[in-house]
């Protein structure tokens, strides 16, 4: 497909492709344009010029980068000429632009320029020197290899231009002013060069119009954007199947431990002592990953209200038809101090076969627990425990 690119200065129309008829044409455009355009074309082709060292207003090497607050780049002096005699907006995509605030130097891209090196234009003549392609033009004007210019015909000389500049000034300064005068002299050949154009025949398939292309490529981005929509809700939906999978995982592969962080732990104590038969339960966990399937539980103490209770629960899980009931093994209890890890309290009980609480449960959550009534001081946990009003409990339980 061709594409139409668009610049605030001019509109450029990508030619179709050549066929046939066109070898004509070719042939006239090859004697009609001096070979100084193809030894330009032939130099960019030498060192090819990366895009983002590129200035897009000169399409030359950056000199002096200018990044501006859009995130494009310039030459200093492209950027500011363009500011200071257009207008005031970005030339790619039209964000204004204030000169004082909204452009800044780019030295990270002035050094990369500046660290790649390139041979002198006239190596083959002798010159050694390794130059970055910004400093290429000032080192040319002294080089002491470069070929003299005296007496340079016009490129355009195959256009009858009779012009012979004495040097290198001259025939900018003539190239400059006579450019008008070049292009009109050029038009003629290339005008009489249509005359050998076969136009398309009558019933051949016309070229699809401006208004049909836009319409088609509006099409196509709706299409796209569906399908963008598609993905999007296929994604949120693989999100919270990881997030339940990670959740049923992780438990099972906690090794028997379970570590409790009871965030907002005062509020959770005022509540508990408003209400009596409010209680915290904890996540569950697996002292293996086929193993007992187990949880916490804190409540205020029943005896007194300046207390919590902690008791150990056992869950019903998949496991429970190959394990050996009742349970056998050791809890081991630790209200963890944070900051000082020594300081923390441990606790450790042996199961008991006659206890229920021990005995395959036959609901989601065992209503027997064990543990303790008075586990330890309201105040004692939060003068000794809380870090941040956050408590944290770890429980591990062995089999044996």
């Amino acid at each position: 497909m061709s594409h139409v690119y668009e610049t605030p200065s001019f509109y450029v129309r990508p030619l179709p492709p050549p066929s046939r008829n066109d070898e004509k044409v070719r042939i006239w455009f090859d004697r009609i344009f001096p070979p100084i355009f193809l030894q330009s074309a032939a130099k960019a082709d030498d060192g090819v010029l990366e895009a983002r060292y590129e200035c897009p207003i000169c399409y030359c090497w950056l000199n002096e980068p200018i990044l501006t607050k859009c995130g494009h780049r310039f030459c200093r002096k492209c950027i500011t000429d363009w500011l200071n005699e257009k207008n005031s907006n970005c030339p790619l995509d039209n964000e204004p632009l204030d000169i004082k605030c909204d452009i800044f130097p780019d030295n990270c891209t002035r050094r990369e320029i500046s660290q790649i090196k390139k041979p002198c234009p006239n190596s083959m003549r002798g010159c050694g020197e390794q130059l970055s392609p910004t400093d290429i033009d000032t080192h040319l004007r002294q080089c002491p290899f470069a070929m003299s210019r005296q007496s340079q015909p016009c490129p355009f000389a195959r256009v009858k231009c009779k012009f012979v500049a004495p040097d290198e000034a001259a025939m900018s300064a003539h190239i400059a002013s006579d450019c008008q005068q070049h292009l009109q002299v050029a038009r003629s050949p290339c005008v009489s060069a249509l005359t050998f154009w076969d136009p398309p025949a009558k019933n051949s398939v016309p070229e699809m119009s401006t208004n049909e292309l836009v319409r088609s490529m509006y099409e196509r981005i709706v299409i796209l954007e569906q399908e963008v929509h598609i993905l999007g809700i296929k994604l949120s939906k693989q999100e919270i199947q990881l997030t339940k999978l990670n959740q049923e995982v992780d438990p099972r592969y906690s090794g028997g431990v379970l570590l409790w962080k009871l965030d907002d732990f005062s509020n959770k104590i005022e509540s508990m002592v408003a209400n009596s038969n409010c209680m915290f339960y904890s996540s569950e966990a697996y002292t293996s990953p086929h193993g007992y399937k187990f949880c916490a539980r804190i409540n205020v103490s029943p005896r007194t209200k300046d207390s919590i209770g902690l008791h150990v629960h056992l869950m019903q899980s998949e496991n429970d038809y190959h394990l050996e009931w009742p349970f056998k093994g050791r809890i081991k209890i630790t209200l963890l101090n944070v900051r000082s890890p020594e300081l923390s309290q441990h606790d450790t009980i042996m199961s008991k076969p006659e206890i229920l609480a021990f005995h395959r449960p036959n609901q989601d959550i065992s209503p027997r627990g064990f543990g303790f009534l008075e586990f330890a001081k309201i105040k004692d946990i939060l003068a000794k425990f809380a870090d941040n009003n956050t408590v944290v409990i770890k429980i591990q339980m062995n089999i044996v």
